[in-house]
C-alpha cells in the first residue's frame, strides 16, 4: 500500500462518502453479473452509523482524510462476518482491499472470534480468488451456518449468481495447538 493512504476506524465524518464508494465499486463488475437495480442498492446510513458506533467499520482514507474504501464487519452472537468491502475504482490496485481485509482479520482475532466468514462471487479474480490468497477457504454446503445460508439465499433472490461462502480460521482450539520446542506459548498456524 502506498504511503498516501491510512486505514482507520471510520469516523462519523466518513459515513456520507461510503455509499458512493459502494456504488462505484459495483460498476466495475462485468455486465449482467449484478442486476442494475442491485448495483444501486447500498447499505443504509443507519447501517453505517451502527457499525461505526460499534467499532466494526474501517475506512481507507487519503492523507486529507477523504474515504476511498471501507470494510464492515457484522457480529451475530459468537459469529462475525465481513459484510462489505469496497474500494473506489480510482484507488484500486494499491493494496487497500488487502489492508482492509487484514485489518478486519486482526480485529476479529483480537476480539476472540474463531472464524471470519463472508460471501462473494466465486469466479471474479478480485473476489473468491483474492480471498483465497489471503487464507480464506470456500465452504462446502454441509459447513454452512444458518446465517450464511440466509445470506446466500438473500443474494440469490436479488439475482446474484455464482456466490460462495468463505471462511478463515482465526484461532485453533487449545487442545489442537502444538507448542514448538523452546516456545513458552503455543503457536497458531493459519
Amino acid at each position: 500500500m502506498e504511503n498516501n493512504y491510512q486505514i482507520m476506524l471510520a469516523r462519523p465524518e466518513h459515513l456520507a462518502a461510503l455509499p458512493q464508494i459502494e456504488r462505484a465499486a459495483a460498476e466495475i463488475f462485468p455486465a449482467g453479473m449484478i442486476p442494475d437495480e442491485v448495483k444501486n442498492y447500498v447499505l443504509t446510513f443507519e447501517e453505517f452509523e451502527n457499525a461505526q458506533a460499534k467499532n466494526q467499520l474501517w475506512a481507507a482514507v487519503t492523507l486529507d482524510n477523504q474515504p476511498v474504501g471501507f470494510a464492515m464487519a457484522l457480529v451475530k452472537g459468537k459469529s462475525v462476518m465481513m459484510a462489505e468491502l469496497d474500494v473506489d475504482p480510482e484507488h484500486q490496485r494499491k493494496g487497500l482491499g488487502r489492508k482492509l481485509v487484514q485489518t478486519v482479520i486482526n480485529w476479529a482475532r483480537e476480539e476472540g472470534f474463531n472464524h471470519l466468514t463472508l460471501t462473494t462471487f466465486s469466479n471474479v479474480s478480485w473476489n473468491a480468488p483474492f480471498y483465497e490468497k489471503m487464507g480464506f477457504r470456500r465452504l462446502h454446503e454441509s459447513e454452512l451456518t444458518v446465517d450464511l445460508i440466509a445470506a446466500l439465499d438473500r443474494e440469490a433472490k436479488l439475482g446474484l449468481k455464482d456466490r460462495v461462502a468463505m471462511q478463515i480460521t482465526l484461532s485453533v482450539p487449545v487442545q489442537n495447538q502444538i507448542p514448538h520446542e523452546h516456545d513458552s506459548k503455543p503457536q497458531v498456524h493459519l
